[in-house]
């Protein structure tokens, strides 16, 4: 089984490989370190950033290899998956104009595909982060939480042995918000907890430790911007599909938003096609 980490030369690219680097550590997968040519990247700044994956890679015990592809990037990575099983690619974002971080990117189009691996788009707040990466945050919608996000989760709190935090968000309007007695609020977190229980119990069986907050708010990526701006968390995990959808006409998707403004290291894990 590979994990994949796309490579551009670029010191996002870079800190995306060290992710995928104690994913695949984990679990004992090969770390495929990809390129696809293109007249935007340099082949020596791509050649010296899968150098500096390898020699990480040999601390981990880890086996890389290199894979350099040719023709339109999307179509060129899909036509390698489906000949290939991957757990997990790993693509970092670049930082482009008018605060668009997928528009037209290589991220966005892996994004809408149908992929028979999972996708971990990586923004890169802080390089050194991923040297010291001991608090992880997963914020979700009440009790929201898939399975393969989960794992995902675990997995990479685990490659980090890092603490976690679920923050679960109930959405209200501010009539609402205002009406809400604290009595009111605190059962309806309580049910929440008794939902994410089993999550609870499969961390701690992993000897992870887990807290669940919750935050009651009308504003979903300003609520998660307040929140991380308030502790200290090196890593944020969100669901690709949680913030995927326009917030309005010739505005940002939230998604874009809350990767522009982000002060952490954030993933954007879109899972595998099931079919």
């Amino acid at each position: 089984m590979k994990v994949i980490a796309a490579i551009n030369g670029l010191v996002s690219s870079d800190v995306a490989a060290l992710y995928a680097l104690r994913y695949a550590a984990l679990f004992d997968y090969t770390l495929c370190l990809l390129h696809v040519e293109n007249h935007t990247d340099r082949k020596e700044e791509v050649e010296m950033s899968m150098a500096t994956a390898e020699e990480a890679a040999s601390h981990y015990g880890v086996k890389t290899e290199r894979v350099f592809l040719i023709g339109k990037p999307d179509k060129a990575i899909v036509e390698y998956l489906a000949l290939h099983r991957t757990d997990t690619i790993f693509c970092s974002t670049r930082v482009r104009t008018k605060k668009r971080f997928f528009q037209n990117s290589l991220s966005e189009k892996l994004s809408r595909l149908s992929l028979p691996a999972n996708l971990a788009i990586v923004r890169v707040a802080h390089v050194n982060a991923v040297f010291a990466t001991d608090s992880i945050l997963l914020p979700i919608r009440e009790d929201r939480l898939s399975a393969q996000k989960f794992a995902f989760f675990g997995s990479i709190a685990k490659a980090f042995a890092a603490a976690t935090e679920i923050y679960s968000i109930h959405l209200t309007d501010r009539r609402r918000l205002a009406a809400i007695d604290t009595h009111t609020a605190k059962i309806h977190f309580q049910k929440i907890n008794t939902r994410l229980s089993h999550y609870v119990n499969t961390m701690k069986l992993l000897d992870i430790p887990l807290t669940i907050k919750h935050a009651l708010t009308g504003e979903e990526v300003d609520q998660i911007l307040h929140h991380l701006a308030r502790h200290d968390f090196q890593l944020m995990i969100i669901g690709g599909r949680m913030l995927s959808s326009f917030s309005g006409f010739f505005r940002e998707k939230p998604i874009e938003r809350l990767f522009w403004h982000t002060p952490v290291n954030t993933i954007a894990f879109y899972a595998r096609d099931k079919k």
